[in-house]
């Protein structure tokens, strides 16, 4: 396995563990429970980190078609297909259904399986290589993706544990 490999996936597997321990146990009422009216809820902020795996590794770098349809995910989450899980509105995240973290994390085990098949498959020559990701009208360099994911989903882990620090105090 080339030498850029290993900390890239061990950071997407520390987080993506963390992510999983940070929300065992909470209610359906505590996954939604938002800190304000323009605050994202736990639940739409798991899902919406799956979908970003999803859409980065599976569309964007490997130029195919994103689980999220190929797979069916929309329909079994009971969702549009062209839900993307970005630049949603408060509204729009309030009324996000009250889907099951289980399946939720179903769809994310296997989007997270494939971003790391997806990183398996690429050699050093390819963190410098430009693809196109028309969701944002740009082409970006796959090194900068990966780097990207790592924060963006960090992030985002540090915003769950911060909701749950607020629904169930510091033992929670």
């Amino acid at each position: 396995m080339s030498a850029f490999k290993v900390p890239i996936k061990s950071g997407l597997n520390e987080y993506y563990g963390k992510l999983k321990q940070t929300v065992e146990g909470l209610t359906p009422e505590e996954l939604l429970w938002q800190p304000g009216p323009e605050s994202n809820h736990i639940l739409w902020t798991v899902w919406h980190m799956a979908r970003v795996s999803d859409r980065w590794a599976n569309s964007t770098v490997l130029g195919g078609d994103e689980l999220w349809e190929a797979d069916g995910w929309a329909e079994r989450l009971g969702m549009p297909v062209e839900k993307y899980g970005r630049g949603e509105t408060p509204e729009q995240v309030r009324d996000f259904p009250p889907v099951d973290i289980g399946l939720v994390f179903e769809y994310f085990d296997q989007s997270h399986a494939s971003l790391l098949a997806m990183i398996d498959g690429l050699d050093e020559s390819d963190l410098t290589r430009d693809v196109y990701a028309p969701y944002r009208d740009d082409s970006l360099n796959i090194g900068w993706i990966l780097g990207h994911i790592l924060a963006e989903e960090s992030q985002h882990l540090g915003q769950v544990a911060y909701i749950r620090g607020m629904i169930r105090g510091f033992d929670g």
